[in-house]
């Protein structure tokens, strides 16, 4: 993702289905910030050259007391979203996380983590079908998450 990303993902933001998720006023600044931030990588994930995704990977030990630190050292966690109504319930979150989990561990990155709304049954049964097993459910400044986690070994590719 490059700068010029951005106003095209405003709307998406706007999306009621997005909105009820990622609701932080803030969400595009934060975004913005994060194109400079060394611990947060950034994607657009197209397909036939349509942006249908949007998808960040960073250093969950990056930021302190992170819900998802009890991975180890060096652990991507990672946040996701998919453009309209039109995209769910085809299978296409599954196919990029798992294309984009074994890009992280063919990286060398030791484990994966996640954090949905607990009530997020949706994102929770597409994470699940990637290999991500259900932890605990914990308040965080971020909101109340569930934390998954993969490791190589639980890998669906």
């Amino acid at each position: 993702m490059v700068a010029d990303d951005l106003a095209a993902l405003e709307p998406w933001l706007e999306v009621p289905r997005v909105r009820h998720w990622f609701d932080d006023p803030d969400y595009m600044a934060d975004l913005k910030d994060h194109l400079t931030d060394p611990r947060i990588r950034q994607w657009i994930v197209e397909v036939d050259g349509a942006g249908v995704a949007y998808l960040q990977d960073y250093d969950i030990h990056g930021w302190q007391d992170h819900p998802l630190g009890f991975l180890p050292r060096g652990a991507r966690g990672m946040d996701t979203f998919v453009f309209g109504e039109e995209r769910m319930g085809q299978g296409l979150a599954t196919r990029y996380l798992r294309q984009h989990c074994q890009t992280l561990f063919s990286e060398g990155f030791p484990a994966i983590g996640i954090d949905p709304h607990p009530s997020n049954a949706a994102a929770i049964r597409c994470y699940e079908k990637v290999g991500f097993v259900a932890g605990t459910e914990a308040d965080t400044k971020w909101g109340r998450v569930l934390t998954m986690s993969l490791l190589p070994k639980e890998f669906r590719a």
